[in-house]
């Protein structure tokens, strides 16, 4: 073996030396090409993908001091290789163009890299092309693990792709093109998926540039399990979690802020995205519920006298919603109650506060296999706070063991109603007059 690492060690060492001299002894030159050094060419290679680049883009790219890229341009633009001008569209920047010169520095280098590789390729048949090729992406990969830098210049035309569709949305991904470049080590999990999307960083659109981290976290719907990648520490880290292990799904939306909230017995994973992705999140909340609930004897729902009298006209449409999905019942529902502290502090009795707190109001819904709970982000807030956000909690009946009333000592007329589900319990807060016989009824019925 190890005759085997020194004679490809001597191989590898003799194409590059030939490469050189092939760089070095061709008539292709231009005679300005002799005075530049390595970071005049870094930058002018960037011209072979890009007929124009803005200077902070070229500063991105290269990952190299202000000063440096400042001191090069000026080098290359005094020997009139590239020129500058005023951005068209960022009057902050400068825009660099190649001169007749420096594209034809460009364009002759281009025909001596085809050259050599023409050089190396007329010595393998196909097969060999092929294996070549696997071997050079593989070797290429591990390369570029530890090269962020290099990794992003290579990678150039998908970053300005990836940020010219950058949203605060979260995006489905179809294909390898749309999975960011953090995460390509997982794309065959994120392509052989059901389902699959990417999660944006919470940033404003007008600070994103190409080439910085846009996305924090993938979501991959599989067979038996959801496969979370999320970037922590600059790392991505995987967590698998089978649908069995899943004891309840809470969705919150609240004008652009909304979380997905995946509760296992271990940990709570959170999925934070803009509210305009509505539609994806809550295709992925249906697919994620259908994979969880499996086959139990059908609820007969007649049973019930359902619960008519629900002024919030958002909550009608939330119930229309989950009616769309599968045939639902209004189980209870706890009314707006005005709440008052039974402690007040010395300056809430001064200035009269202690009397202006409310319960928000609460719809107990029921399909033939879950629970659905209905209610404000703010279960208690003081009544001149506004909230527009409102939750959305999915239970499997099978999985909840038993519910109860507790005091809530703090405010007067308050309780807490707890389901026991799986080995956890889930707290939701009432009015002092509110039943548990029809929530009893419906667990009854499982049996």
């Amino acid at each position: 073996m190890d005759l085997w690492i020194r004679q490809s060690r001597e191989n590898i060492q003799h194409l590059i030396q030939h490469y050189k001299n092939l760089d070095m002894d061709m008539p292709l030159q231009n005679p300005l090409e002799k005075k530049l050094n390595a970071i005049d060419m870094d930058v002018l290679n960037l011209f072979e993908l890009e007929s124009s680049i803005a200077i902070k883009k070229v500063i991105l790219y290269l990952d190299v001091p202000n000063s440096t890229i400042t001191s090069t341009i000026n080098r290359l633009e005094a020997k009139g290789i590239l020129t500058r001008s005023i951005h068209p569209q960022d009057k902050r920047t400068y825009n660099l163009q190649l001169t007749e010169n420096g594209q034809e520095i460009i364009n002759l280098r281009k025909a001596r890299k085809e050259q050599f590789l023409e050089i190396i390729f007329q010595a393998l048949d196909d097969e060999e092309k092929k294996t070549l090729h696997e071997l050079l992406c593989k070797i290429t990969k591990e390369v570029l693990k530890n090269q962020t830098g290099l990794a992003r210049r290579f990678n150039m035309n998908k970053l300005e792709q990836e940020y010219h569709s950058f949203g605060s949305w979260i995006i489905e991904i179809t294909t390898e093109d749309e999975i960011p470049l953090q995460f390509i080590d997982f794309k065959q999990t994120i392509l052989d998926a059901e389902y699959s999307f990417k999660v944006p960083r919470k940033i404003e659109r007008r600070k994103a540039h190409p080439g910085m981290r846009l996305y924090d976290a993938v979501v991959s719907l599989l067979a038996h399990k959801i496969v979370f990648q999320q970037i922590r520490n600059k790392k991505v880290e995987v967590y698998h979690i089978p649908f069995e292990d899943i004891v309840y799904l809470v969705h919150t939306n609240e004008l652009l802020d909304s979380q997905i909230i995946i509760v296992t017995k271990e940990q709570e994973y959170v999925i934070e995205y803009n509210s305009v992705s509505y539609d994806i999140s809550h295709g992925f909340i249906k697919k994620v519920r259908d994979k969880m609930l499996t086959s139990m004897p059908v609820l007969d729902l007649d049973t019930f006298t359902e619960e008519k009298s629900i002024d919030s006209e958002l909550y009608k449409n939330l119930i229309s919603n989950e009616v769309n999905d599968s045939p639902v019942k209004i189980i209870e529902y706890q009314p707006f109650i005005q709440l008052s502290k039974n402690n007040p502090s010395p300056a809430e009795k001064l200035f009269n506060t202690h009397n202006k707190y409310e319960l928000q109001d609460t719809v107990f819904l029921a399909n033939t296999k879950e629970l659905i709970v209905v209610n404000r982000k703010e279960a208690v807030k003081k009544m001149d706070k506004a909230d527009y956000g409102y939750c959305r909690t999915y239970m499997d009946l099978r999985k909840i063991k038993n519910i109860r009333l507790e005091d809530a000592p703090e405010m007067s007329h308050l309780k807490t109603l707890l389901i026991h589900i799986d080995d956890l319990e889930v707290p939701f807060e009432v009015g002092d007059t509110f039943t548990v016989d029809s929530i009893n009824q419906l667990l009854a019925m499982r049996k």
